[in-house]
């Protein structure tokens, strides 16, 4: 993996801080920057949307907002997997909300339109009631670009990311011997917490924070700061935390694990809005930050095991411990955002990951 980002050319009208390596409180506070990320950073990433283990069965869908983009992945009568704008193309409505099976028929609630699974028209109400111009072939759902890694559906909406696994950098080769496809979901969190999102995100890639936040839950399990990180080309740098004793008596390496998978504690993250914990015993754990204003984020966590029957009520606790710990410290960072006095200071080196992504934002930006 290439050693930072230093030599990335920043082509933006926002900057990072002067004499800092951080962004500047206002892109967390300007309704401008967020509107800008909304509509470029979103867009142009490969965006997690999805878990093949819910889209197993004709008729199944998933939907999800890809910043402004409303997005649904459906799998069709024949089987076939399809992405589509979730939007109907008589008057824009959003046709399907949340998840669950369409039975062969997606309805859109304003004028009654209906379309198949794989996104052509399938009835419209009154058709009579449009002129000879009319085209059925033109009303279809508008297809997006997708990419399947493991179990995981990503979605690039406009179509200008580069393939898949070369975005994902090093994470598939640091995660192949996981069996990630063959993991069963355990733990499901959706909260929300009314920060910006990069508050949450810049919290994830922070590893100076650890021992003094997480004291309780997550640093027992590792070697006290003996840490590294891995930062990638642009859009995947990496945590790597060696487990002590303790730590692997909990999560005893899985056969066909390699010499540092089984005995490490991996942070992935995946710009812009993805971290995947992964574990000696191949389990991992998901977390997606989703903008939903300004100052709002959606928090989802998904758990997985290869040990699903050993996960009990213990395990959903500690994932909510270690989240409550984070949101205590970042309710502050928001409150502390609009002060006139708040200017970023100098980068520890374990904030090496949260300088890149900074720099990366800035990038995608232009």
């Amino acid at each position: 993996m290439a050693a930072s980002h230093t030599d990335l050319q920043i082509r933006s009208p926002y900057s990072l801080t002067p004499n800092s390596v951080f962004l500047p409180a206002e892109a967390y506070t300007s309704p401008e920057f967020y509107d800008a990320e909304m509509r470029s950073v979103f867009p142009s990433s490969w965006f997690l949307a999805a878990d093949l283990a819910y889209l197993a069965e004709p008729g199944d869908f998933v939907t999800k907002m890809i910043g402004y983009e409303p997005v649904l992945i459906v799998r069709d009568d024949d089987n076939e997997l399809h992405a589509f704008a979730n939007i109907c193309p008589h008057r824009g409505t959003v046709i399907m909300k949340g998840s669950g099976n369409c039975e062969s028929r997606m309805v859109c609630p304003y004028h009654g339109w209906s379309y198949n699974p794989d996104g052509t028209l399938r009835a419209i109400p009154n058709q009579r009631g449009f002129d000879d111009r009319f085209d059925r072939d033109e009303m279809r759902l508008r297809p997006l670009r997708f990419d399947i890694w493991e179990r995981f559906v990503f979605v690039n909406v406009d179509g200008s990311a580069p393939p898949l696994l070369d975005y994902l950098e090093a994470a598939p080769s640091l995660l192949a011997g996981h069996g990630i496809s063959a993991l069963s979901p355990t733990v499901s969190i959706d909260d929300t917490i009314d920060v910006n999102w990069k508050v949450f995100v810049d919290n994830a890639l922070d590893d100076y924070h650890i021992p003094i936040v997480h004291a309780d839950t997550l640093q027992p399990f590792h070697e006290g700061m003996e840490f590294r990180e891995d930062i990638g080309d642009r859009y995947v740098s990496v945590l790597v935390a060696p487990m002590n004793d303790y730590g692997r008596s909990i999560f005893p390496d899985r056969e066909g694990m390699g010499e540092e998978q089984s005995q490490v504690t991996y942070a992935i993250d995946v710009f812009p809005n993805v971290t995947i914990l992964a574990f000696p015993d191949g389990g991992i754990t998901t977390l997606q930050l989703l903008p939903l204003a300004i100052d709002k984020t959606a928090v989802e966590l998904r758990s997985y095991s290869h040990r699903p029957d050993d996960i009990g009520p213990e395990e959903e606790k500690f994932s909510i411990d270690f989240l409550t710990e984070d949101y205590r410290v970042m309710h502050r960072v928001q409150q502390a955002l609009r002060s006139r006095h708040f200017q970023p200071g100098p980068a520890h080196y374990r904030e090496g990951r949260t300088a890149a992504f900074h720099r990366s934002l800035l990038t995608v930006m232009g």
